[in-house]
C-alpha cells in the first residue's frame, strides 16, 4: 500500500466525498476528509475506499455510531 502525507490523503479522500454527492461544499467535504482521517480505522485505507466505506455506512437506516478507542494504540 502506498504511503501518502496527511495533506494528500485528505486531499484525495475530499474529492471522492464531492465525486460521492456533488452537492457538497468544498468547506464541508475538507471537514468530511479531516473527521475521517482522524479516525484509526479509516485512515488505515486508501483515501477514496475510507470515503466509499464512510458514504456506504451513513447511507445505511440503521445508521452506525463511530466511535474512538478508550487508548490510543
Amino acid at each position: 500500500m502506498e504511503t501518502l502525507d496527511p495533506g494528500n490523503w485528505r486531499s484525495r479522500c475530499a474529492k471522492r466525498f464531492n465525486e460521492i454527492d456533488s452537492d457538497l461544499t468544498a468547506d464541508e467535504v475538507d471537514e468530511l476528509a479531516g473527521e475521517v482521517y482522524a479516525f484509526e480505522r479509516t485512515r488505515a485505507m486508501l483515501p477514496e475506499d475510507a470515503a466509499d466505506f464512510v458514504a456506504r455506512e451513513m447511507s445505511r437506516p440503521d445508521l452506525p455510531r463511530f466511535e474512538r478507542r478508550a487508548t490510543p494504540r
